[in-house]
């Protein structure tokens, strides 16, 4: 009876071991797929691979390294959620804001935000403004709404994607109900700058 015990259990047990084993964690999913990307240098000038809290971010590249056509391809890539959070979380530093809800999407940031006292409203939209646009890269532009109802239009976006079916509407219509709230001197839209969205 032992026997056939073991008969049975042995080809689940090996099978159980090698799906075990075929299978990444997500961290050297990870690392490899960085490994992809990233150059082999000398230890020097690679990538720090397990920085330590409050560690610089250096890299350092010779030119000869680089193949030139993927450069000239390569994406531009925005962890737009950890951005996201920095907007929401350096606005909420101020005493003036009490709620504020951030979407960061491919070069749009919206920003809505609830002030408190009685701060002046295009005083209010600058700073929220400008604190935005000194966390993201150039190209981005920012748009921001004291409007409550700003906060359920941001709120809609946070599941979205933007290959999503409508996005672009959605995107151009959002903002131009932003527009009708102060957005601050240094604003950055097509009108402006003569820039796209």
């Amino acid at each position: 009876m032992l026997n056939n015990f073991w008969k049975l259990m042995a080809p689940l047990m090996v099978i159980v071991l090698l799906a075990a084993g075929c299978q990444e964690t997500k961290e050297e999913e990870a690392h490899n797929k960085m490994d992809d990307d990233t150059l082999n240098g000398n230890a020097m000038d690679g990538y720090n691979d397990e920085p330590e809290d409050g560690q610089v971010g250096y890299v350092r590249f010779n030119k000869n390294q680089l193949n030139q056509d993927n450069e000239k391809n390569r994406e531009i890539k925005v962890n737009r959620e950890q951005m996201a959070d920095m907007i929401s979380r350096m606005i909420l530093r101020y005493d003036n804001f009490d709620d504020v809800a951030t979407v960061v999407t491919d070069n749009e940031v919206l920003v809505a935000y609830k002030k408190a006292g009685d701060m002046e409203r295009e005083q209010a939209a600058e700073m929220v403004q400008k604190t935005a646009y000194s966390l993201v890269p150039s190209f981005y532009h920012v748009y921001v709404s004291d409007n409550p109802a700003s906060f359920g239009d941001v709120q809609s976006l946070g599941n979205s994607t933007v290959y999503d079916q409508g996005y672009n509407d959605t995107i151009d219509s959002i903002i131009k109900k932003m527009k009708e709230s102060p957005q601050g001197r240094n604003r950055n839209t097509k009108e402006d700058t003569g820039m796209e969205n």
